[in-house]
């Protein structure tokens, strides 16, 4: 990964040496003002230092209305945060946020480099740039969960290095990305990826409109050695809670073994008019697979299916190529400020700002996530999918991978009393199908009714 940096930083330093920066850049003065704002600062006589800390609270309570797996209701604090800024000069910023309601846990942690009049370089630990609800900071986000989705496909933050371009017609950001700090790692490989968002945008006086997408590569973390290989024993999850802030139930689960790499992308559009909003992405991921045939087929020496399969051609050909394993998932969402105002659009995040003190927001959001991979020709007996009926009768299964599938309905209202203190409620109506699924096979209609409370100080 290193081979990769510090070209990267080479090029942000060579770009600094033809910018003489005169004044603030549009992120610096956003910066600035939320600096001013805090009520623990420190500010140096000429201003080119300065220092913040601040802080988020956020009280969650759901109400779970379910069909056959009981979710449990209740309450609880699901932020608890503590967060530094420090301008340091005319060209560098610190961020920390570190998390304490469940253990600790360091979200943004980040030294930001200006390096021109519309970028900066970015080391440290930070949302990789995927996607708008990837990015999007839960308390600036509309909803009060993200979604299934975002939480089956999103890579949410890892430790690396990135630069973003945020010009009138132009927003992108790149980097090179290693592992989410506190993951725990087994032995072998750390895993690593590149990840880009790019979008072409235009925006006028009461309106914004923005079009584009996200690509994203990754070599998943080593699961240890596997006769002294680590190349074919990794493993990529994905899951979801369908929605939910209290019960972490995955209602949606795939495992998916034998993962090279994953290439994922994402598309993605947005517009606002005054005072209404109206966004949507797809999601696709491909998970590239490859098992380990020379370790399977000394294996299988000295047994039944060793005498049927005497030659590693043999061998392969009798359980067949390796496959790809490929999920997708959507999501629309439309927003109306019923007060308040109107939207206004972040060219420096390109996203929504939230909005102002006495705003009432009604939102509604549909998604549709699919983790379900089912080779062709595939014949389910027996709770488990086959190639043919020789395989079957074998008890040999396929590389198959059935997640489920759901289709869920989410409308909200928001109050914002303040800037800083606002209180959400959203109400979700999920089409669960999980035929192929034991766990949840009885699981169709789950609604839930969930309500938040957040302060930002």
């Amino acid at each position: 990964m290193k081979k990769y940096i510090f070209p990267l930083l080479a090029f942000a330093l060579l770009s600094t040496q033809s910018w003489g920066q005169t004044k603030p850049t549009e992120a610096q003065t956003e910066l600035n003002a939320y600096m001013d704002d805090g009520l623990v600062t420190f500010k140096s006589q000429d201003g080119q230092y300065s220092f913040r800390v601040g802080g988020r609270l956020a009280v969650d309570g759901a109400y779970y209305i379910d069909d056959y797996t009981d979710r449990s209701s209740g309450a609880d604090l699901s932020s608890a945060r503590i967060r530094i800024f420090s301008k340091l000069g005319s060209k560098l910023d610190v961020k920390f946020d570190i998390d304490f309601a469940s253990g600790v846990s360091i979200k943004d942690a980040y030294l930001r480099w200006h390096t021109d009049r519309a970028g900066f370089l970015r080391v440290g630990h930070f949302a990789e740039p995927f996607s708008a609800e990837n990015i999007a900071s839960t308390f600036d986000y509309n909803f009060i969960n993200k979604s299934a989705t975002n939480e089956a496909f999103a890579p949410g933050r890892a430790l690396g290095v990135s630069y973003r371009h945020y010009s009138n017609y132009l927003w992108g950001e790149g980097g090179i990305f290693s592992q989410k700090i506190g993951k725990s790692h087994s032995n072998g490989d750390m895993g690593w990826g590149v990840t880009a968002r790019l979008l072409a945008r235009y925006t006028g006086e009461n309106w914004a409109v923005h079009a584009g997408g996200a690509f994203s590569y990754r070599i998943p973390d080593a699961n240890g050695f596997t006769n002294g290989n680590d190349d074919y024993n990794r493993s990529v999850t994905l899951a979801s809670s369908l929605e939910s802030a209290i019960d972490k139930t995955s209602m949606l689960y795939s495992k998916v073994n034998n993962v090279k790499q994953t290439l994922k992308y994402n598309i993605e559009g947005l517009a606002t008019w005054r005072n209404l909003y109206l966004t949507g992405e797809y999601t696709h991921g491909k998970y590239v697979r490859e098992r380990d045939w020379d370790y399977n087929f000394q294996t299988s020496l000295g047994t039944l299916m060793g005498t049927f399969t005497p030659t590693p051609e043999i061998y392969k050909s009798f359980f067949g190529p390796d496959t790809n394993a490929e999920f997708s998932g959507y999501q629309v969402q439309a927003g109306w400020l019923i007060r308040g105002g109107n939207y206004h659009y972040n060219k420096v995040e390109a996203l929504m700002n939230r909005p102002g003190k006495n705003s009432f927001e009604l939102i509604a959001r549909y998604n549709h996530t699919d983790l379900n991979y089912i080779e062709p020709g595939s014949i389910f007996m027996n709770g488990k999918f086959y190639s043919n009926e020789m395989m079957a009768s074998w008890g040999m299964a396929n590389t198959s991978v059935v997640g489920g599938v759901a289709n869920t309905l989410t409308v909200g209202l928001n109050y914002y009393f303040t800037h800083n203190i606002v209180m959400k409620v959203n109400y979700s109506y999920a089409h669960l199908d999980q035929q192929y699924n034991d766990a949840f096979r009885y699981d169709k209609n789950l609604h839930t009714l969930q309500m938040r409370l957040q302060v930002e100080f």
